[in-house]
């Protein structure tokens, strides 16, 4: 393996004194200092454009990020004997944050604020005519909802996690329609004020402490978009919540401290209520049931369906909390 990748490294100008494996990836030690090389899992355009997003973004003051860096040629991807095309960013040395440990976890909720007000000034300055997402778009998940309940009707001989599946329906989308309705035109407006780049897929797994100075390096920025900066504060939430079987206090504190640098107003919170509420996982299982084989579900798929079930009376009484302390006064 050593042999085949050299001749990727050679188009880099580097000296590389060590290599190691890392998830999915080569990690190198190298006197520029910690690259990672990744097999390039997307297209070019969408390389150009995270080049171009971190680099406004590092000359905002947000530096602490994997940047994608160019070979010798002055391209940004590179290409084995193969063909196989790799991409090699700046890493570093570190752990994950640990999300049972309350000062990490706020750590991480002020680095996710710097991120949102220096990445939206990033996204100010850019003259490009950049798509939004709207992450919300619960209509449109309704109706995939349905086709995943009328598709399974249609099944003559139904597997367990169909008939699981078609007994839950009801309940779970009564809260998706729910949250539909919520999303009022009021909810909707403050949107704008929250819009620019966001991580994608802000969690433990892309924040990583630096032993030596204890700061933060935020990585892993494969799904990030232009939206509602929002979104990242929720999922963040969601994730870290969950690991603390729920704990209302948690979600608290990542909600103040997040306030203290990102002001958020009370339809901002609603807003993060409806997203809470939305049944997500629920929505995700049924989108992975319809674009998989049908012949054989697999039992990871009982599995979860399992644990979104058991776990739906801590999720109500958590998303009850945050009403009645956040929005009922």
């Amino acid at each position: 393996m050593a042999d085949k990748m050299s001749e990727v490294y050679e188009v880099y100008d580097m000296e590389i004194y060590q290599t190691m494996r890392g998830r999915g990836s080569f990690i190198l030690k190298t006197d520029k200092g910690i690259r990672q090389l990744k097999q390039l899992d997307t297209n070019e355009s969408r390389l150009n454009a995270e080049y171009l997003f971190k680099e406004r973004l590092f000359e905002s003051g947000f530096t602490r990020i994997d940047r994608c860096i160019k070979n010798t040629d002055d391209e940004l991807i590179s290409y084995d004997r193969y063909g196989n095309a790799y991409v090699m960013r700046t890493f570093f040395e570190g752990r994950e944050i640990d999300v049972f440990n309350k000062e990490e976890i706020k750590k991480s909720v002020d680095n996710l604020a710097d991120f949102h007000i220096k990445s939206r000034n990033a996204f100010i300055s850019t003259e490009s005519d950049v798509h939004i997402r709207i992450n919300s778009d619960f209509k449109k998940r309704n109706r995939e909802l349905k086709r995943v309940k009328n598709f399974m009707l249609k099944r003559k001989s139904k597997k367990e996690f169909e008939e699981l599946f078609l007994d839950n329906y009801e309940f779970f989308y009564k809260q998706a329609v729910d949250c539909e309705n919520k999303l009022d035109e009021s909810v909707l407006k403050m949107m704008a004020e929250h819009t620019g780049y966001c991580h994608g897929m802000y969690n433990q797994h892309s924040i990583m402490v630096d032993e030596e100075d204890k700061k933060l390096d935020t990585v892993g920025f494969d799904r990030f978009y232009v939206g509602s900066q929002l979104n990242d504060l929720y999922h963040f939430m969601r994730k870290t919540v969950e690991k603390n079987d729920y704990d209302f206090e948690i979600m608290r504190e990542i909600v103040e401290k997040y306030g203290e640098k990102c002001k958020l107003s009370k339809n901002d919170l609603k807003y993060i209520y409806i997203l809470y509420l939305y049944p997500e996982k629920f929505y995700k299982l049924g989108n992975q049931y319809i674009n998989s084989p049908k012949n054989w579900i697999s039992p990871k798929m009982m599995e979860k369906i399992g644990k979104i079930i058991a776990e739906e009376t801590k999720k109500q009484a958590l998303i009850d909390k945050f009403n009645s302390f956040y929005l009922e006064n």
